[in-house]
């Protein structure tokens, strides 16, 4: 090629003009220079306005997972989020909201655009699992009396809600029956963007055909659907894309339709007009490969994820899938995998089991996802024998060259992919099992993890019960709890915009964390990961909210190597904790 156009490192001819810039250009291959192409060029065409190839593949992306139209994102589905909620939501407009719906959806449906939540309550297990939504919360009577405490006009709107912000799957790893969750809500809302940036490959898995909503006949009387997916997570997309599905033709008659000239100028307000067309080119070949072996690829991940998981529960003692002990009065562990992969039984959060620590849990309301490993290594009580904090067994694995997705006080991740090895499972058990014979012989930590802060003389299992005592004396797991109970929903003295608007202009000071006891917070506060908002700007910081914050910032105290990031409280230079709130309020 003979460029004179951006980029400027001209297919890496930049960069080879130095030794560095030659090493730069050769670790990461001429390749990925050559393809970094301009806007400019009229062979591919532009993104932005879905022209040529870019248009195709976003084409056939839609045919694959059934929407009407698809946009390819490369901000992410932080951005995707953000183009939906943006496209649809004006200040004052009413929103149904699960308070675990990822930061960026409460940035765009509430900081952005400022509307107005009707939050759905949920729940925390005893290992801390997120847990789904309480069935009661769902029901039309209770909805139409907390929306009346807003607006008793809207409160008889046939149609109260113009979007609902939910989840296909969570974080975790819980696929909704949306079938179930669109029987219960449906009627009452214009849209509802459903985030399905953990999923994306319920379409292709029979057993969670109830969570495949793009695959759903869908009436005049059905809401308007968008999904938003993280093609960087588990499908095969590279770092940072994402795909946004619009479906709702079906309501193109309709006054509240979401016309395509709307959505794409919401769209064109969030993207780059210079994207990476690798980035692009993964999008599509996703696609492509989705529709030609989606459902062969997915078959395998479930059946190695689900060979693991029998392996796990005969071969170790201290860490056991999230999955229901016996079924059909057989253990898990011993059923046929062909078995395990056809009947949802082993998959199904029954409402009076006990095994999952949920509070009755609506039936056929969810289902385990079977791609998503979750290892519990304890819980906030003493109903385990032994209690192993997670984040050492990650920072574990680590140092083995084993990245686990995330870790929790008592829950580990890993993800299922169609590309992964038997080599890899039998490498991760071997060290989980390396893991268990340190900690029966109380290995010395020092010897163990020299890494990791402990006391003089301490063992692996000491450090363990230490970990374990410090959170019972904190109440942790209570603490937790409170967090996600609609009993304990903090008041909102402002609207999330209202007090977005007040940081912004200058409406507020920082105090320490330990005075914000009745303020209101200017601020989204929240742990990373799993990035779910615990306090919303707007919101007042109460007894239960500061106590579980300060409970993490002693804990990031008596075990540094873990320390919790929280967004939102800033440390000064002496590692003093502080917050924004309104000023005056």
């Amino acid at each position: 090629r003979c460029d004179f156009d951006t980029p400027g490192h001209h297919s890496g001819s930049f960069f080879n003009l130095t030794d560095e810039g030659r090493i730069f250009t050769s670790a990461l291959g001429e390749g990925m220079f050559k393809a970094d192409i301009s806007d400019s060029s009229s062979a591919i065409g532009d993104p932005s306005s879905h022209e040529g190839v870019s248009g195709e593949a976003e084409r056939l992306a839609a045919s694959v997972w059934g929407s009407d139209d698809c946009f390819f994102v490369l901000g992410g589905t932080s951005t995707s989020n953000r183009i939906c909620a943006n496209a649809l939501l004006s200040p004052g407009d009413l929103v149904l909201f699960d308070r675990n719906n990822h930061k960026s959806t409460w940035q765009g449906a509430l900081l952005e655009s400022g509307a107005l939540p009707i939050y759905l309550s949920s729940c925390r297990n005893d290992c801390g699992v997120i847990g789904p939504i309480l069935n009661a919360s769902l029901e039309e009577t209770h909805l139409r009396e907390e929306i009346r405490k807003i607006s008793p006009r809207l409160a008889e709107k046939r149609r109260p809600f113009r979007l609902a912000c939910l989840q296909i799957c969570t974080y975790d790893g819980l696929f909704y029956n949306i079938r179930k969750i669109l029987e219960k809500i449906g009627p009452l809302c214009e849209y509802i963007l459903f985030d399905d940036a953990w999923g994306g490959y319920e379409n292709f898995i029979p057993l969670l055909k109830d969570a495949a909503v793009l695959r759903f006949p869908l009436s005049e009387e059905s809401p308007g659907i968008l999904i938003t997916q993280s093609v960087h997570k588990q499908l095969s997309g590279f770092s940072m894309t994402s795909q946004i599905h619009k479906k709702d033709s079906h309501i193109r008659e309709k006054s509240y339709y979401l016309p395509h000239d709307v959505m794409q100028d919401t769209f064109l307000m969030h993207i780059s007009t210079s994207p990476y067309y690798p980035l692009l080119a993964g999008l599509e070949m996703n696609a492509f490969m989705h529709k030609e072996k989606g459902a062969i690829l997915w078959k395998k991940a479930f059946r190695s994820a689900t060979r693991f998981k029998k392996a796990l529960l005969k071969d170790t003692t201290l860490f056991r899938p999230f999955l229901p002990p016996l079924v059909h009065g057989r253990k898990w562990e011993e059923e046929k995998t062909r078995t395990l992969m056809e009947d949802d039984a082993f998959f199904t959060l029954g409402p009076d089991e006990t095994w999952h620590g949920f509070d009755g849990p609506a039936a056929d309301l969810c289902l385990l996802d079977p791609c998503k490993i979750l290892l519990t290594t304890g819980t906030f009580s003493e109903s385990r024998k032994h209690s192993i904090p997670a984040p050492l067994l990650s920072a574990y694995l680590e140092s083995k060259g084993i990245t686990p997705e995330k870790s929790d006080f008592y829950t580990l991740l890993f993800l299922a992919e169609p590309g992964d090895t038997k080599k890899k499972y039998k490498y991760l058990m071997h060290w989980l099992k390396q893991f268990e014979k340190a900690y029966f012989r109380n290995c010395p930590m020092d010897r163990f993890m020299p890494t990791v802060k402990a006391l003089p003389g301490e063992g692996l299992q000491d450090y363990c019960r230490r970990f374990h005592d410090f959170l019972l004396s904190h109440h942790a797991g209570e603490l937790q709890q409170h967090l996600f109970r609609e009993e304990d929903f903090p008041p909102r003295p402002l609207s999330p915009k209202r007090a977005h608007e007040n940081f912004i202009r200058g409406n507020r000071k920082k105090i320490p964390l330990k005075e914000a006891k009745g303020h209101i917070s200017l601020e989204n506060i929240l742990p990373y990961p799993p990035g779910i908002c615990a306090l919303a700007a707007g919101e007042e910081w109460t007894e239960n909210v500061l106590s579980y914050f300060l409970f993490l910032e002693e804990y990031g105290k008596e075990f540094p190597d873990f320390t919790p990031e929280i967004l939102g409280i800033h440390h000064d230079e002496k590692g003093e904790p502080s917050v924004w709130v309104s000023y005056p309020e």
